[in-house]
């Protein structure tokens, strides 16, 4: 006659299977760090290794403070992962997640805190339940669930007692594969940043132009985060040069790419076009049919006759430039505003004319100098701004570097978050 095991001996062989199968449970789930792979794993072997009809697993969304489907399995797995949310102490899953403490369920039917509103949305007939809080030390981050065993018997403490090591393993491997997202998405857009960089500074000239009687000075200094600044010098014919500054609108991959279809398509309209006016309305046109996520660039055009004086401007909703006279007096071109390129198609610009005598300059400049901040937060602003013009030294080089070394002294070493970019020239004393 063959001899019965004791239920005892029969109870720890199958725990002894049990805990041989969870190491390697333990081994399958941590041998990858793809967030979605994981989710996937654990419930697969969850299913499995528990006997269970159905799985899922919720995350708890931290903007929201809800609990999200991530991982449903079964024969309404889809529906439940598309369909519900929980919030914090609803049904027996928003309960374990606000709680922190497991449940072994024999019947749902009979606990006030299932919530039946997926079975009868379902038409599926939940019986005997685990519900596990997936713990990262003592921070919640979701809740697993197994649900029915094939069986039919009710889950019973030994279940309860893999699931919850099992879950222990599934918390932590779910959470470092967050990590490795976390950092990936750093390093993406960190490369991003160094791309767009990368397009700004190429489009940016290698040094200012030379024209008899004229001196040229450029100053640029990028900010830690990727701004749209840019600047160009154009040379035209009899004895004209076009000077170019604006600002994109936004920051990284897609201003600088902005900023170069602009530079690009300006300098053709330059040499085409029969002034700074012209050149910014076709320009606007252009920019407006191709703009996407409603970008736009605030923009000055001026075009110098170095023979005469003769300065042309078109404003694009810039700041307006500043003309330094020889003998001290400061003047504000105002009189050629127009709205900023790329927001609305058939607009016209102005122009504004002034003449330039020997030892006047001109300066142009983006936000990114009235708006530098030091570290107490406060902004360099236009009084400092205008009070350096106003003293500087006669000549564009050294103004600029007095405005440059002026602005410098008021931030110190505070990282500042937009470009500071800045133009002089002017006739020759």
């Amino acid at each position: 006659m063959a001899m019965t095991k004791p239920v005892d001996t029969l109870r720890l062989e199958r725990k002894i299977e049990r805990l041989s199968t969870l190491i390697e449970v333990n081994g399958i789930i941590s041998s990858s760090l793809n967030l979605d792979q994981i989710l996937e794993n654990v419930m697969t072997i969850s299913e499995k290794v528990m006997n269970a009809d159905a799985s899922s697993l919720m995350l708890i969304d931290e903007k929201t403070n809800e609990l999200v489907y991530q991982v449903a399995l079964g024969a309404v797995g889809a529906r439940l992962k598309q369909e519900f949310r929980l919030k914090l102490g609803q049904g027996i899953a928003g309960t374990v997640a606000q709680e922190g403490t497991p449940l072994l369920i024999e019947d749902v039917y009979q606990h006030p805190k299932f919530y039946r509103g997926h079975d009868e949305a379902t038409g599926y007939r939940t019986k005997s339940m685990i519900a596990v809080p997936l713990k990262v030390g003592e921070r919640i981050t979701g809740v697993a669930q197994v649900i029915n065993r094939l069986d039919e018997k009710p889950f019973d403490a030994d279940d309860l007692e893999l699931f919850v090591a099992l879950c222990s393993t599934a918390a932590i491997a779910i959470e470092n594969a967050k990590m490795h997202r976390s950092l990936m998405e750093k390093q993406r857009l960190v490369k991003d940043m160094e791309f767009a960089r990368t397009v700004q500074q190429s489009f940016l000239p290698d040094s200012p132009p030379r024209a008899a009687g004229y001196t040229f000075s450029a100053h640029y200094t990028p900010a830690q985060e990727v701004g749209g600044d840019f600047y160009d010098f154009i040379p035209l014919d009899r004895g004209r040069t076009g000077v170019v500054i604006g600002d994109v609108s936004g920051k990284g991959v897609p201003a600088a790419l902005f900023m170069a279809k602009l530079g690009s398509d300006l300098r053709t309209l330059a040499y085409t076009e029969r002034g700074p006016g012209e050149a910014f309305g076709k320009l606007n046109d252009l920019l407006a049919a191709r703009s996407r996520r409603g970008m736009f660039a605030t923009a000055l055009y001026l075009e110098v006759e170095t023979e005469t004086g003769r300065l042309t401007v078109t404003n694009a909703g810039h700041l307006p430039p500043l003309v330094r006279r020889g003998d001290g007096t400061m003047q504000k071109l105002t009189q050629a505003v127009g709205a900023p390129l790329g927001i609305l198609p058939g607009m016209a610009f102005g122009q504004e004319i002034v003449t330039l005598g020997k030892g006047d300059s001109v300066v142009l400049y983006t936000d990114g100098v009235i708006e530098a901040m030091n570290d107490q937060e406060e902004l360099y602003g236009y009084e400092r701004f205008e009070a350096v013009v106003k003293s500087g030294p006669a000549d564009p080089g050294g103004l600029s570097a007095a405005i440059v070394q002026s602005v410098n002294a008021f931030t110190g070493l505070t990282a500042q978050h937009d470009d500071i970019t800045l133009l002089c020239f002017g006739a020759c004393p």
